[in-house]
């Protein structure tokens, strides 16, 4: 049998038929650049949150001897909103390099002309050392954030808190207490605060006031270096902990990593879940410079061998190199720099390295220390 074809289907094969030179017509005419589009709810976000924020240093209070507190003003525009308890990250330009040295706000959330970091000096510690030493009103600075999950969530935590602090771990906790008596924060706050001697505690007196003033606070001291008939002596024990009802709190932690450690096993003691207890970790490193090793470090496009040593983490030999690595709370918690160790030998101060990165040779450079040559490739 034989299909007679019209004029019309002869009209439809021929378009078929020149179907791709006009597509390709339309693609050659075509506009090539890039479509520039902005998402509006990515420009309130970048408008409330930036990336980095341009601040000067309006004051500076003198805490104790080792110990100050800057004021941070924006040069221009705001500051964004914060939870007590969240941190900053601040670049510090020294000797042509820049170093990032992440600080918890100490100031109230319900202030946001300007934040207040904290520092306490370190022995040979690179950074609180310039800024304790060096660091003027009036000198301008970048900073990053605010970041962080120590805060308080009256979904996940009790009405109760037990503050577990040491040294200068106090700072996000001030930050606590202070939002509290604002009304920034509802909830009632247990303060117990370790330190070596009287001297070295931090807002002591603004602590005691606040304590005396608002039913919701309470603080007790402890001296680990000083007998006094004032305070008690000795370390947060789990005796002292015991004291508290168990079951009754959430547990904040904060202080450097030995005092984590020491608290991590006695809360195992005391059969108390890590779903009550958040930490908040403290550390600067120390320049000793003992023992030197070689450091590979690869990127996508190049490869870089510099000098690192035993006793300082392989950030800071990258800051020191001027490389670019990712970095934010310098504690092994966030895991923005997490890297893999192509080959030699670390240790490490690891917190919170899931099992999966460990198998297959994940580390965070903020917390990892050479033990030989080593090549790490970063994960940008």
């Amino acid at each position: 049998m034989k299909f007679k074809v019209g004029a019309s289907e002869k009209l439809d094969m021929l378009k078929f038929k020149n179907l791709g030179i006009e597509r390709e017509k339309i693609i050659n005419s075509s506009y090539i650049d890039a479509i520039k589009f902005d998402y509006k709810l990515n420009n309130l976000v970048n408008e409330i949150h930036p990336k980095e924020i341009k601040v000067k240093v309006a004051n500076i209070i003198n805490e104790n001897l080792e110990t100050k507190t800057f004021e941070l003003k924006p040069i221009n525009g705001t500051l964004p909103n914060f939870k007590a308890g969240q941190y900053i990250v601040l670049d510090i330009n020294k000797n042509n390099h820049t170093y990032k040295r992440s600080y918890s706000i100490s100031s109230s959330p319900k202030n946001l002309e300007s934040y207040q970091i904290t520092v306490k000096r370190v022995r040979n510690g690179l950074v609180s050392n310039y800024l304790l030493n060096d660091v003027k009103v009036g000198m301008e600075f970048t900073i990053h954030g605010p970041f962080g999950e120590f805060t308080y969530n009256k979904f996940r935590d009790m009405p109760d808190v037990l503050a577990l602090v040491g040294g200068s771990g106090i700072t996000p906790i001030m930050s606590l207490a202070r939002a509290i008596n604002d009304k920034a924060e509802d909830f009632n706050l247990t303060i117990i605060y370790g330190d070596r001697e009287e001297k070295d505690l931090i807002f002591k007196k603004e602590l005691d006031e606040l304590a005396s003033q608002n039913e919701k606070i309470k603080v007790k001291y402890l001296l680990s270096d000083e007998h006094s008939s004032v305070y008690d002596t000795g370390l947060i024990s789990k005796d002292i902990i015991s004291e508290y009802e168990i079951g009754k709190y959430s547990y904040f932690v904060c202080g450097p990593i030995h005092f984590y450690h020491h608290l991590n096993e006695i809360f195992k003691e005391l059969d108390i879940p890590n779903k009550y207890i958040r930490h908040d970790i403290f550390k600067e490193n120390e320049i000793l410079r003992h023992i030197k090793h070689e450091l590979t470090v690869l990127t996508n496009d190049e490869e870089i061998t510099i000098p690192c040593y035993e006793d300082e983490p392989l950030l800071q030999a990258l800051e020191e190199a001027s490389i670019d690595a990712p970095r934010k709370c310098l504690v092994g918690v966030c895991g923005f720099c997490r890297s893999k160790l192509i080959d030699g030998k670390i240790r490490t101060d690891e917190t919170s390295l899931r099992e999966a990165d460990k198998d297959y040779n994940y580390i965070h450079p903020c917390v990892s220390y050479p033990l030989s040559d080593v090549t790490i490739k970063l994960c940008k």
